[in-house]
């Protein structure tokens, strides 16, 4: 009877211990990456054809999407010279200010770069991480924020 206690109590240890906290994982060993989301999106006139289901990282509200695509392949998960395309959903017609800062070590600023005056929910940008490692993005519009973490490789 005692063995079988101490069994599953070490068990429900080593599960406790094991688990990450939800929306992020620990696969990138020490950057806490947090986990997109298979979402559909709301219609938009800016994008011509029916929404469909895609990864997105999303605020609490779902008021703020960025499309999370690219963090689940390796070759735009790496420094790239030319950005990282991201689309958004945002609060309709409101700017988009998107920040990002290196959690790891010290880096060269981030850059987004957001082109004027979408008027609907659809937003895109280019997004310029200037090295390898675990970076949180925020995304702020007009009351709505959204803030992921990335890895990104050499």
């Amino acid at each position: 009877m005692k063995l079988h206690i101490w069994m599953t109590v070490a068990a429900f240890s080593i599960l406790v211990i094991g688990c990450a906290p939800l929306g992020t994982s620990t696969e990138a060993g020490s950057c806490p990456v947090t986990e997109p989301v298979w979402v559909k999106p709301l219609e938009d006139a800016a994008i011509p054809n029916d929404p469909e289901f895609d990864y997105y990282f999303v605020n609490e509200d779902s008021s703020i999407m960025a499309s999370a695509g690219w963090t689940m392949d390796e070759e735009y998960r790496r420094v790239r010279q030319d950005g990282v395309k991201v689309g958004w959903f945002r609060p309709e017609g409101a700017s988009l200010d998107v920040t990002a800062h290196r959690l790891d070590g010290d880096a060269p600023p981030f850059e987004a770069h957001i082109p004027c005056c979408y008027p609907t929910r659809f937003q895109s940008s280019g997004l310029f991480f200037p090295t390898e490692g675990c970076w949180e993005v925020t995304a702020r519009a007009a009351d709505s924020v959204l803030s992921f973490i990335v890895r990104i490789d050499p």
